[in-house]
């Protein structure tokens, strides 16, 4: 264990003020002890951040603690809520509204916003059935010249290959299914999975097929899917292994998993501390180093796992990050001081050679062929 003036040290944080601790206590019928790593069962632990509150929503009472597995780098808040009482620390979330037009992580970049027709050409090219317009056929070229926004174009469509007839993608954790309605777009027949009833009532408003359900018992036919996607949700499960294993069992033999979620070891976390968006407690109850998540997919029975280049997300975590420090809602307008604007565009270069660098880490695995 470290004592909490090693880990400020460690990891960049300072004491929280007493008055911006949690003013009510989380029910204590409503905690449970974890005994061990979710990831690799290690019972060897070290303390990475004593005193975490939610200073994201300012929804979630009580104070947590961030542990990180001697093993395998997994960090886990224990003692944590109940899956009965979880729900306490989602008064203020975010799941159940959906954005009438489409949003491209790839219009962030400076080519992006300059040359869209240049990008469409790109992804226009990758799935033929998509036909974006305005779109450029030498985008399928010069996007090569320009990586950063290359990479984030990529992800605007999760790295997937282009269907072949009938391919059928599950996107679990899809909120009000924006991700179900691109990729219904590039040709696959999708639908989504979520348990929040308000985000499928959104869905089945605009036409999107979403249905009420949670991992890891989805309920679901056994090797029915080509693609599952699961997009900053296994850090919000009780039992990653298990979810895991169920989108193993879901998979067709030789289908592709798609997996984001925060990075333990993400230099935004070195830098902030205890203010790093990443953490969100108690909602976070499971943070994945690189070394973890290799483990974790392992595990569960996927091969060929592969690392991908988040893209430029890391202005998004670092201002989020400043704004936490700053004690300010999500709402409130705060620029990115010069400093800070500099360490995120440092570490999304980095994280275009090497992934595993990156404040999110995402990875494509696929079950075996039988």
């Amino acid at each position: 264990m470290v004592s909490r003036n090693e880990n400020e040290l460690n990891f960049g944080g300072n004491p929280l003020d007493a008055a911006l601790q949690a003013t009510n206590e989380w029910p204590e019928d409503g905690k449970e002890t974890v005994n061990c790593c979710p990831v690799c069962g290690g019972k060897e632990r070290s303390v990475v951040h004593a005193s975490l509150t939610d200073r994201i929503f300012f929804c979630a009472p009580g104070v947590w603690i961030l542990h990180r597995c001697d093993a395998c780098g997994c960090g886990y808040v224990d003692p944590r809520p109940t899956p009965s009482a979880i729900g306490l620390a989602y008064a203020e979330y975010y799941t159940h509204t959906l954005d009438k037009n489409e949003v491209f992580l790839s219009n962030t970049s400076p080519l992006g916003k300059r040359f869209i027709p240049m990008r469409n050409g790109y992804l226009n090219a990758r799935f033929p059935r998509l036909g974006m317009f305005p779109s450029n056929p030498l985008g399928s070229l010069i996007m090569k010249l320009f990586p950063a926004t290359r990479a984030l174009a990529e992800r605007d469509v999760r790295h997937l290959p282009a269907p072949a007839d009938g391919a059928k993608l599950l996107d679990i954790g899809c909120g009000s299914g924006a991700f179900v309605r691109r990729a219904i777009s590039l040709g696959y027949l999708a639908e989504g999975l979520e348990f929040d009833a308000a985000a499928v009532a959104a869905a089945a408003n605009e036409g999107i097929p979403v249905k009420e359900g949670s991992l890891p018992d989805t309920g679901l036919p056994t090797a029915n899917f080509d693609v599952v996607m699961l997009s900053q949700v296994i850090e919000h499960l009780h039992d990653p292994m298990a979810a895991l294993r169920e989108i193993h069992r879901l998979l067709k033999p030789g289908g592709l998993f798609w997996l984001a979620t925060p990075n333990m070891d993400a230099p935004g976390h070195v830098h902030f501390g205890a203010d790093w968006r990443g953490l969100e407690p108690p909602r976070h109850l499971v943070l994945f180093s690189p070394k973890a998540l290799n483990l974790a997919l392992e595990q569960a029975g996927f091969v060929g796992v592969e690392f991908k280049p988040p893209g430029a997300v890391s202005h998004w975590f670092y201002r989020a990050s400043h704004r936490i420090s700053m004690n300010q809602k999500p709402e409130a307008n705060i620029s990115l001081p010069s400093d800070l604007t500099k360490l995120a565009r440092r570490e999304d270069q980095l994280s275009l050679r090497n992934p595993l660098v990156g404040e999110e880490l995402v990875v494509v695995a696929r079950k075996p062929e039988i």
